[in-house]
């Protein structure tokens, strides 16, 4: 799964990464929690792409609103073609979510350990996510998301057994195309990403904390009793 990520370049660097037409107002974050605004990258019917906030935890359309009793942060690739939360945000409401890393724990004897997640170059990566626009009676509005989650691959499978589905940059413009309807296409992209350019280590445990937000829990420590 995937409960905790960073993002943290400026919004500039997104630009080009991710060839975006419009920015949003943002600031760098080092322990992004559900719940907590994130930024995301959808594309318009224009074939425009904008990054935007969205909550974290998706809210469907069609339920009462928020529930405490569902966070709805993760999809699993293997059903979200399938299940009643994720099947209308899967056929027109996919985005990206641009990160730097994420967190994961791996049990051992000791305790949890967290440990952060990243490419070898540090270079911003994206997470594949729908998302969806909640309005209640009174006229308030949710617009959230969820990040979809596969099988590990073989670096993050000594910490844990799921990882973020991460597209590949040329699966970016199909991902978020409103207009395709290919979900057997959609699909095959929910893979996990290979895993030679990754590397991980452990970090401190104050990012158990989502009050702790800050550069220091990127650094490597040692294992914690």
């Amino acid at each position: 799964m995937c409960g905790r990520f960073v993002q943290y370049s400026d919004p500039d660097l997104y630009a080009s990464r991710f060839a975006l037409d419009t920015l949003c107002e943002t600031r760098p974050r080092y322990n992004l929690a559900p719940t907590q605004p994130v930024l995301a990258i959808l594309a318009t019917e224009a074939g425009q792409r904008e990054l935007i906030p969205l909550r974290w935890g998706l809210v469907p359309a069609w339920s009462k609103g928020p529930d405490s009793r569902y966070s709805m942060i993760n999809a699993r690739a293997e059903t979200v073609k399938s299940k009643p939360a994720y099947r209308n945000a899967f056929k027109h409401r996919r985005c990206l979510i641009p990160a730097e890393g994420f967190y994961e724990w791996k049990t051992e004897p000791a305790g949890k350990t967290p440990f952060l997640i990243h490419r070898q170059d540090r270079a911003p990566f994206a997470m594949a996510g729908l998302w969806e626009r909640w309005h209640g009676e009174d006229g308030a509005a949710i617009e959230s998301c969820t990040i979809l989650v596969t099988d590990a691959n073989a670096l993050v499978r000594t910490i844990h057994d799921r990882m973020p589905v991460i597209l590949a940059r040329e699966d970016y413009g199909a991902w978020l195309d409103p207009a395709n309807q290919d979900a057997d296409g959609l699909l095959d992209l929910l893979k996990p990403t290979p895993p030679e350019p990754w590397a991980l280590h452990p970090v401190s445990r104050q990012v158990n904390s989502p009050r702790n937000d800050g550069p220091q829990l990127l650094d490597a420590v040692a294992s914690e009793p």
